[in-house]
This record gives structure tokens, sequence and C-alpha cells, in this order.
């Protein structure tokens, strides 16, 4: 959706203090670390997507293909016919295999249907941080299914895995998650300005929020 980066100079090759800090952080975090699944609240469950789920992700896209398309454009314009979410249902398990990303289908306890999708990406191991992104199908919002899912996500990494920050980034018209994102603890950043061009093709400024481990200790 949207890019972010850093960069770090690297005055002499034969000695760089910030490679030999990398070497000792990958030392001291697992090579196999992985986000939990499934991981169940009181109405939810949170699990990773198999190959049997691409009909239940294509048509949560498609009832709720106008609403994507401002945040998640890829996924509206993406999964378009069923072979196209069984391929994204397939990335989708090779990102989480290779530790590069950690998508989970969210579902209803109760009726088993599926309402939403929240995923763990842009990781860096190293920290280890991370970004959250997710959305709700509008039948289900104003619920509290989305304060319930993150919820979980956020334990799950800061109390078993030992994060220490995640992020989330929001557009300016997405009053409610920026309330959301205020009301579970992050503090905000700041905002990149003219960082994002959505679905519809207009440009948007990004608000940033991150919460830290001592951020989650006193949420």
């Amino acid at each position: 959706m949207v890019v972010s980066c850093w960069a770090t100079a690297i005055p002499d090759e034969r000695y760089n203090p910030h490679q030999s800090y990398k070497k000792v952080l990958k030392a001291n975090m697992p090579g196999d670390a992985t986000f939990p699944e499934p991981l169940e609240t009181e109405r939810l469950v949170l699990r990773q997507y198999g190959s049997a789920d691409a009909a239940s992700i294509f048509e949560l896209v498609e009832k709720n293909r106008a609403q994507l398309l401002q945040n998640f454009s890829q996924m509206a314009k993406g999964l378009s016919q069923i072979e196209e979410a069984k391929v994204f249902v397939n990335d989708k398990a090779d990102q989480w295999n290779g530790r590069k990303a950690f998508c989970y289908g969210i579902w209803l306890k109760a009726s088993k249907e599926q309402i939403g999708q929240i995923q763990v990406k842009n990781i860096v191991w190293e920290v280890p941080s991370a970004e959250l992104s997710y959305f709700i199908a509008s039948s289900s919002q104003r619920q509290g299914f989305a304060s319930e899912a993150i919820s979980t996500i956020l334990r799950a990494a800061f109390r078993e895995l030992d994060f220490k920050r995640m992020f989330v980034r929001i557009v300016p018209s997405n009053r409610e998650s920026m309330f959301l994102a205020n009301k579970l603890g992050f503090k905000h950043e700041g905002v990149h300005r003219s960082e994002f061009r959505c679905g519809f093709g207009d440009l948007h400024d990004v608000h940033y929020f991150s919460l830290t481990t001592d951020d989650f200790k006193f949420a």
C-alpha cells in the first residue's frame, strides 16, 4: 500500500558497527520465530488461510470491493475471480512460511462467517518490529471486531515474540481507524505528506501511529 524505508551511512567496509550489532540481534531472535495461529477471542477466530479459503476471501472482497478500493486497491482489483483468490491464498502461505508476512483471516466463531483480514507485514526481525494492516467487512463494522482482532495480534507480538514496536498507517479520511489507534494506546508519530495514492487515483497524506513495548504495558 505505502512504502517506507530507512538508510544509514557506512563509512568503511572494513569496520561496520551497525552490521556487527545486526548479527548480535539476529542471534538473539530464533530463526524459526513465527506468529501463532489460530488465535481465538470471545467472538472471533484468527487463522492462516488454507487452500479451502479461496472462496471465502473472494466472497468477502466481492461484497466489499468499493470499500477496499480506497486502502486495499490491490486486493480489490486483483481478486476479480476465484482463480485469482486461489493464487492470493497460496501467496499468503508462501509469505507466512518465509516469515515475510503473517496474514490472518478473521472469522466469527458463532456463524463461521469470514468478516475481515488482519496482516502483520513489513517485518524487521532484527528489532523486531512490524506494521499492522486490517479491514472489517462493512456489514460487521462498529461492533468492536477490529479492536478485538488487533488486541489479540498485539498480545502475540509483544508477549510471545518480544516485539519492540508495531505501527499502523492511516489516511486522514479514515477517522474511525485513527480513533481506534488512539484508543488502543498507539502514539501519533507524524504525517507523511502526499505519500499514498489510493485505488481511485487520489493522492493522500498518511498518519503514522506506533505502539512500543513500554506503551503496551500501560495501554
